[in-house]
């Protein structure tokens, strides 16, 4: 009886040990429309256009007949205002190739906020091929 007593109590002290080493830092993003504070590019949504346009090059392939329509985009800004997790929702062409080269040049955003802390927050939003 002692033996089982030790050793549920054994394993009860390690699971509680191993609980406490979960990272509770990693959240999961909060949808745009709903956090608190939005996060917002360096100069606005306005100047964020400007830099895509600006660093946006039509694909070789498409150069001449080039692709027009609606890219449907999707990024994480983290806590700490970088951008991640680029995902293209729809395409047009090649065009979500070069959207996301151009995303990994983006500088640091100022990060959304919850509750008063920074948060990963997922925005999607489009992007107009013409």
């Amino acid at each position: 009886m002692k033996k089982i007593a030790i050793l549920i109590l054994s394993f009860l002290c390690i699971n509680l040990v191993f609980s406490n080493k979960i990272d509770k830092s990693v959240e999961a993003p909060i949808p745009f429309e709903s956090v608190e504070v939005k996060p917002m590019f360096p100069g606005g949504i306005t100047e964020f256009m400007r830099f895509v346009m600006k660093n946006y090059q039509v694909p070789e392939e498409e150069e001449g007949g080039g692709a027009t329509g609606v890219v449907q985009v999707s990024i994480i800004i983290g806590a700490d205002g970088t951008i991640s997790n680029v995902d293209i929702l729809k395409d047009v062409g090649n065009a979500g190739k070069e959207i996301k080269r151009v995303l990994s040049k983006c500088p640091k955003w100022t990060p959304g906020r919850q509750k008063g802390q920074n948060v990963p927050v997922v925005y999607n939003f489009p992007i107009t091929i013409k």
